[in-house]
Formats: C-alpha cells, sequence, structure tokens
C-alpha cells in the first residue's frame, strides 16, 4: 500500500486557479511520465440541528456541534464508494486542546448502490441530513515521477454549469515501500520534502500521521474525507 499526503491549494479570486502554475513547476523540475486521467467525487452532509427546545448540550450549556457525513469515491477504489460519518467533536481534554474525531467509515458498490444509497438519505433520511455540498474532480492531471506518484485537478463546487472552483487539490503518493509502521512516517517525510521541493505557498497539508489512526485500511479515506472539508 503506497503513503500520501493530500494538499489544497485556494483559489485567490473567481478569474484564476492554481492549477497552471503547479503543472509547470512539476513539469520544469523534472521530467515526469504522464498517467492515464482520474476522477473523484464527494457529497457533504451535516446533522440537522434540534430545536432550541430540545437542542442536546455538553453539559455546560453549549449546544453540541454537529456530525457530519461524506460519501466519496476514490481514484484508487473504481469499484467502490465511501460513506463516513464524523462524530461530534471532542470536548476540550485541557486547556486549549481537542482530540480531533475520527471518522467511522464503511464502503458501499460504486453505481447503482451508490446512486440507491443518496435516494435513501433524501428521501428517508432528508430531517436528520441536510445536504452541504457537491465536490468533483473531473479528468485531473496525473505523473509519474520516479517513486512518486502526483495528481492534482480542480476541485469544482456544483452540479451541471453553475460550478464554482474552490481551488487545487493535489495527490502525492509514495511508492517505495509498504507504508507500514516507522517506514509510513519516513514516507510521509519523504512526500513533505518533495512537496516543499516545489515551492507552492499557501497550501494545506493533511497527513495520516497522528493519534487517532486505526488500522482497519480506510485511513487513506479518512484522509480525503479531512481535506474534502473545505471551509466556507
Amino acid at each position: 500500500m503506497s503513503t500520501i499526503g493530500l494538499y489544497f491549494l485556494p483559489t485567490t479570486s473567481a478569474d484564476t486557479s492554481p492549477l497552471p502554475d503547479l503543472i509547470n513547476r512539476l513539469t520544469t523540475r523534472y521530467n515526469p511520465s504522464i498517467l492515464p486521467p482520474w476522477t473523484l467525487r464527494q457529497r457533504l452532509f451535516r446533522s440537522t440541528p434540534a430545536p432550541p427546545a430540545n437542542s442536546t448540550t455538553d453539559g455546560a450549556g453549549k449546544i453540541t456541534p454537529p456530525r457530519y457525513l461524506q460519501i466519496v469515491s476514490l481514484p484508487d477504489h473504481p469499484q467502490n464508494s465511501f460513506v463516513a460519518i464524523t462524530p461530534n467533536e471532542s470536548a476540550s481534554t485541557g486547556e486549549g486542546s481537542k482530540t480531533e474525531p475520527v471518522a467511522t467509515v464503511i464502503s458501499i458498490s460504486s453505481g447503482p448502490s451508490t446512486d440507491e444509497f443518496n435516494q435513501l438519505l433524501g428521501s428517508k433520511f432528508g430531517p436528520l441530513w441536510q445536504s452541504r455540498q457537491i465536490l468533483a474532480v473531473i479528468d485531473g492531471s496525473t505523473y509519474q515521477i520516479g517513486d512518486f506518484r502526483v495528481r492534482a485537478g480542480e476541485l469544482r463546487q456544483g452540479i451541471g454549469g453553475a460550478q464554482l472552483v474552490r481551488g487545487v487539490i493535489a495527490e502525492v503518493a509514495y511508492l517505495g515501500q509498504d507504508g507500514q509502521g516507522e517506514a509510513k512516517g519516513s514516507a510521509e517525510r519523504m512526500i513533505t520534502a518533495f512537496w516543499q521541493e516545489l515551492g507552492v505557498q499557501g497550501v494545506r497539508e493533511f497527513l495520516s500521521t497522528g493519534p487517532g489512526g486505526r488500522d482497519d485500511g480506510f485511513e487513506d479515506v479518512r484522509l480525503w474525507c479531512r481535506a474534502l472539508m473545505l471551509k466556507s
């Protein structure tokens, strides 16, 4: 299994995209091999707030933060989609410290099963989950550079013609080892160093190293879900 790092470059204006500059840096600094394009899709739902009279509190008079449900289709798993539910943010465990919630993930078959699940959310569970955003990358670019594979594409929000480019999402995968234990930490350091060599500024980096990881095969899915939780 490869080790990945994700990088989000937000747009600075409606008329410009960071993608051409990123592709130029990659192709100028390296001599990459071009691989087939890739796609990504995400639907984000937020739990419906309870009425004020029935709002659940955390014991200190504060309303409980919402939960989030994501349905994602990823390029490395064309046969499956993934449903990830992120619980409420944990209360502070100490002054100024918080435990990051860890999503519960299940896989479902792509195609009709995913469509049926979307319909079920809208027809039966609409009172519980509100649709928040739809994101997609269509025909993203893929490059092979030694032991690294780089995917990059414009992340668009919306459906049809009414789409907004939110920025560029890039995945850097290190393919040189199995990505377990100490080797995974070493691979992530190499991914970070690879990205820093490109000199791209204003980027948000997402790596899987840290507390809360689960050895259930869905670590990369959780990483994508974190990266796709865009701030409005």
